[in-house]
């Protein structure tokens, strides 16, 4: 497999976050991210704020056959009738936008990413575009097995809207990288897949490697013809070694509970680096423990980690040339002050070094 194309290099250390927040005022979430992480901010995302920010949703305007009620909170594609027209319109903004369109037939309106909208405001009242930005957009395998059609049958298993279902995530991710390239010198844009950790069991059934590969490598690529630098973020633990096979520039993992589950694919890892590729460590916590975690602990995890991987065959400077940090997960699921706690440890990383860090 080639070496990725790096026509820019990434600082010795990078500091983000997986984007999902627990504020329900957007400018309040923005301040936090702004505030926390000038290096690498993200957009946050909001689903306590509306339904239409949780993954499964916020990104499906415009998809063909999509429908969803708020009311009851049910979502999914309804794929019976006359569907082709629909379908023929997605293909037609499909080829324009790959063969260099605008993507604004795919946009995130305010009703579905508010968080998206006041950050961008943000960043535009900005005198200068920030080095990095960070965005999100919901993995194409985990959105199409986990979003099912009018019988309950993950929209994965229907051919054509499986293909709908993998393309989407990546206009979705195009549209992103349009409204954000004009503010950062370069923008991040993670795939988030919390379903591959179910990869090799029956929640996977008829899912191959191959159709694993191309569905990742299909959006991944859209990202990277645009400029943008894609990565894919799985928060369980997974076939690590398949993940490093794909295009994705960085893979971001839970580094509190799963290091030593990655230290397996040590080979594979040494590949993936070889290639320019990151591993963003998610070290540090996204759960209550946070309350009494300091910055000594994320330290500790990163460097036995490496410790791991170096101790099978990989090469320490491949592992230092850049080090990314994230949380395990995403803050949803925590309290506004507890997410405090989160984002002040990640701020005292966001100023450190490799020597700091991970020294030899």
């Amino acid at each position: 497999m080639p070496h990725f194309n790096q026509t820019y290099d990434f600082p010795s250390v990078l500091t983000t976050a997986v984007g999902s927040l627990p504020h329900t005022d957007p400018e309040e979430a923005a301040d936090l991210v702004l505030k926390s992480l000038p290096g690498v901010p993200h957009v946050p995302q909001l689903s306590r704020r509306d339904p239409r920010e949780q993954m499964w949703i916020q990104f499906t305007e415009n998809l063909p056959c999509f429908q969803v009620d708020l009311e009851n909170l049910k979502y999914g594609f309804h794929t019976s009738g006359d569907h082709l027209p629909q379908i023929e319109e997605f293909y037609t903004h499909y080829l324009a936008i790959t063969d260099g369109g605008p993507a604004d037939f795919f946009a995130v309106s305010p009703e579905y990413g508010q968080g998206i909208h006041t950050f961008l405001e943000r960043l535009r009242q900005e005198a200068r575009p920030r080095p990095f930005v960070k965005v999100q957009v919901t993995g194409p395998l985990s959105f199409a097995l986990s979003v099912a059609d009018e019988t309950g049958r993950p929209i994965f298993y229907h051919p054509m809207f499986r293909d709908v279902a993998v393309k989407g995530m990546g206009l979705k991710a195009i549209w992103l990288l349009e409204q954000f390239q004009p503010f950062a010198e370069q923008v991040i844009v993670f795939f988030d897949e919390p379903s591959l950790a179910a990869y090799g069991s029956s929640a996977f059934l008829g899912v191959s490697r191959e159709d694993v590969l191309a569905s990742l490598d299909e959006v991944t690529s859209m990202v990277t013809a645009r400029g943008g630098i894609p990565g894919v973020h799985c928060c369980g633990n997974t076939d690590w070694g398949l993940l490093m096979e794909t295009t994705t520039r960085i893979v971001n993992f839970d580094a509190v509970d799963y290091a030593e589950t990655v230290a397996i694919y040590a080979q594979d890892v040494s590949r993936f680096l070889e290639r320019g590729g990151v591993l963003a460590w998610g070290a540090v916590s996204n759960t209550e423990s946070i309350r009494t975690e300091a910055l000594a602990d994320v330290v500790r995890r990163v460097q036995s980690g490496m410790a791991l991987l170096e101790a099978r065959g990989v090469d320490g400077t491949a592992l230092r040339q850049t080090i990314m940090i994230t949380p395990a997960c995403g803050c949803a699921g925590l309290s506004v002050k507890d997410t405090a706690l989160v984002y002040r440890l990640l701020s005292e990383l966001d100023t450190a070094t490799v020597g700091d860090i991970a020294p030899r």
